[in-house]
């Protein structure tokens, strides 16, 4: 766990470099759905191209999501984006962790109240973006993409009353969040999905609730 020092010399260079946006307008978007396009189709087979219009990767679940851009205040560049897909209110299909996770994990998910229960999705970096990093200063700025979706993701759950974001991800990034104030559990074992992945989740309210993270929801606008 960090402490507030480190959260002020973070939150000092963050603010300088980077901000999060809500993409709320058909414009952003499509900025979101292009980016997830060349992350999941191209840079990573893990969508089929074919299944997606015009150079944008959509699913079932967009309709239902808040999403999200990190922009790369200097050049106005799309560092990444993420989704919050949202619990559905009655006939929508289950959130997309329960078709992967195995019957146990979604036994566990089945105790966490549906309508609090939100999904963090579609977590895409930019590989143009990275590769532009090519000085000491700017591959410094890396560190901060991850934690700047997470926190941004973390924010559309907190704004939408959500208290349970869960998440399938690499636990070498789920030790990181944690290292940082994140802390997101296990859901049972590693499961196989587009490579070892662990389905976790996170208690908002928890996360929002410790000294960290106290201060980084009221300074990190």
């Amino acid at each position: 766990m960090v402490g507030v020092s480190y959260w002020q010399e973070f939150l000092s260079c963050y603010r300088q470099h980077f901000e999060v946006v809500r993409a709320d307008t058909p414009t952003l978007l499509d900025e979101a759905y292009r980016l997830r396009y060349r992350v999941y189709c191209v840079e990573n087979a893990y969508e089929d191209p074919h299944r997606q219009a015009e150079g944008r990767e959509t699913d079932i679940y967009d309709d239902r999501s808040v999403h999200a851009l990190l922009v790369h205040r200097r050049s106005d560049a799309i560092a990444g984006t993420v989704r919050v897909i949202l619990p559905g209110t009655g006939g929508e299909p289950p959130l997309p962790i329960n078709l992967v996770a195995d019957p146990d994990q979604r036994e566990l998910l089945q105790r966490l109240p549906h309508r609090r229960t939100a999904e963090i999705s579609r977590f895409a970096i930019s590989k143009e973006f990275r590769q532009r990093c090519t000085e000491a200063d700017d591959r410094r700025l890396l560190r901060y993409i991850t934690i700047g979706l997470i926190r941004g993701a973390l924010e559309i759950c907190r704004d939408n009353g959500i208290q349970y974001g869960c998440a399938v991800m690499e636990r070498s990034l789920i030790r990181l969040l944690g290292r940082l104030g994140f802390a997101f559990e296990h859901i049972g074992g590693l499961i196989e999905y587009h490579g070892a992945r662990q389905p976790c989740v996170a208690s908002v309210n928890q996360i929002a609730s410790t000294a960290e993270s106290a201060f980084w929801w009221r300074h990190a606008g």
